[in-house]
C-alpha cells in the first residue's frame, strides 16, 4: 500500500469538528483535492465519497469498501454519489467560486447534521485562483466572514481561526474554520 500522507493541522482542526454525539459516520468531502484526510478517515472506519470537479490526483486514488472517489460539480446536485451526509466537508474550496453563495447553499442541503468549510484568512494563502477573501474587520478588498452566520440560517454556526501547519506559526498566516450545525436550530427570536 503507498504511504498516505499525515494529516496536517487544518486537518486535525477539521476531524475535530465533527460531531460528537452519536451520528452515521458517513462523511461527503466536497473538493477533496489529493484525499489526504479522506484516506485517515477510511481509515477510521467511516464511509467517505470524495468528490472534486477532476480527477487532479491519479497517483493517490485507490477506493475501496469505505473510500469511493467521485467527479461532481457542486453546482449539480447529479452529479453527487449521494444527495446528503451527516458530515459534509468542504476545504479550501469557497475562495475559488465567484457564486460561492450558490455553492454554500448547495452544502447547507447536503449536510444533515454538520457542515464544516475551511477557507483562507484574507490572503494568507495566495493563489491567482482566488476571487474571494474574508475578514473579521470587512473593507473594500475584503468581504465580512460574519456573513456566513446569516448565510447558514436558521443553523447555528461558529467560526474561529485555524492553523495550517505548525511552519505558519508566527505568521499571520490563517484559515477560517467554519461549522454549521443541523442539530441546534435555535433560531434566536430578536433575528429576522
Amino acid at each position: 500500500m503507498e504511504k498516505i500522507k499525515p494529516l496536517d493541522m487544518k486537518d486535525i482542526a477539521i476531524i475535530d469538528a465533527f460531531p460528537v454525539y452519536r451520528h452515521r459516520r458517513i462523511i461527503l468531502n466536497v473538493g477533496c483535492g489529493d484525499g489526504r484526510i479522506d484516506y485517515h478517515l477510511a481509515l477510521a472506519g467511516y464511509r467517505v465519497y470524495a468528490t472534486d470537479i477532476a480527477k487532479l490526483y491519479d497517483y493517490n486514488w485507490k477506493s475501496d469498501d469505505n473510500l469511493t472517489f467521485h467527479i461532481s460539480n457542486i453546482f449539480d446536485f447529479a452529479s453527487f454519489p449521494i444527495q446528503s451526509a451527516p458530515i459534509v466537508i468542504c476545504s479550501q474550496v469557497l475562495e475559488h467560486l465567484k457564486d460561492y453563495k450558490s455553492a454554500l447553499a448547495n452544502l447547507i442541503i447536503l449536510a444533515k447534521v454538520r457542515l464544516i468549510i475551511t477557507f483562507p484568512y484574507r490572503r494568507s494563502f495566495r493563489s491567482p485562483s482566488h476571487c474571494n477573501f474574508w475578514d473579521d474587520r470587512p473593507s473594500e478588498e475584503f468581504k465580512d466572514v460574519h456573513e456566513f452566520i446569516e448565510l447558514c440560517e436558521p443553523h447555528s454556526v461558529s467560526i474561529s481561526k485555524i492553523r495550517t501547519k505548525s511552519k505558519d506559526a508566527g505568521t499571520d498566516k490563517y484559515d477560517y474554520l467554519t461549522i454549521m450545525d443541523k442539530r441546534q436550530n435555535l433560531m434566536n427570536p430578536e433575528r429576522k
